[in-house]
């Protein structure tokens, strides 16, 4: 494993242990086993450090938020099951804390979640949509963006709807017609639990 690799891992642990306060330079070169030098020679600052190990985290549970919309069969869906599963991953996963929960954190961390490094992994997450509804190809970019948007304030409020059903109802209301992607026939049918039993 290459050092930048072993840093940005020694980060997600740091921030899943001792959240963004304890993720300080030295802490993170303690765990990689490396110099705080050399820690800041790859990442120039402590934000930029937690947002690159943030995003490398994020596209490790890209897999596991794609497991619950393997099976849709719309575009709607899609966006619906995979915009749940994202709340739970980010809800769960204590190195995403920093995002999740903006009062741990700081504003320049929560404003990490819409860089071009986010958008882009965000563009690649859903261009599954353009199986379903190739003409939106040229609204990608802000599709991803609005969809960012939509799953942080998710992330951070509850709301009203209290349980995944009534959340998988609203997000077909709103959030579907937001982008611009055509209704499912049943956006409130009955489907398997988001988040499984651990």
């Amino acid at each position: 494993m290459d050092v930048r690799t072993r840093i940005l891992d020694a980060a997600v642990e740091c921030l899943a242990a001792t959240g963004f306060d304890g993720t300080s330079l030295s802490a993170v070169a303690g765990r990689a086993g490396v110099s705080r030098p050399t820690v800041y020679r790859h990442f120039g600052s402590r934000e930029q450090l937690v947002s690159s190990a943030l995003l490398r985290l994020s596209e490790q549970i890209v897999e596991r938020i794609w497991e619950s919309a393997r099976e849709a069969t719309s575009a709607a869906e899609l966006v619906v099951e995979t915009t749940l599963r994202a709340r739970y991953e980010f809800r769960t996963q204590p190195a995403l804390a920093p995002v999740a929960f903006p009062d741990r954190s700081t504003f320049a961390l929560a404003r990490a979640s819409l860089s071009a490094e986010a958008l882009a992994m965000t563009k690649r997450f859903l261009s599954p949509v353009l199986r379903f509804q190739p003409e939106l190809e040229a609204e990608l970019d802000e599709i991803a963006e609005t969809v960012i948007r939509f799953l942080l304030s998710l992330v951070w409020f509850d709301g009203d709807a209290a349980d995944e059903q009534a959340l998988r109802g609203y997000l077909h209301r709103r959030l579907v017609p937001a982008l611009g992607i055509r209704p499912a026939d049943d956006p409130v049918a009955p489907r398997a639990r988001v988040t499984p039993a651990r």
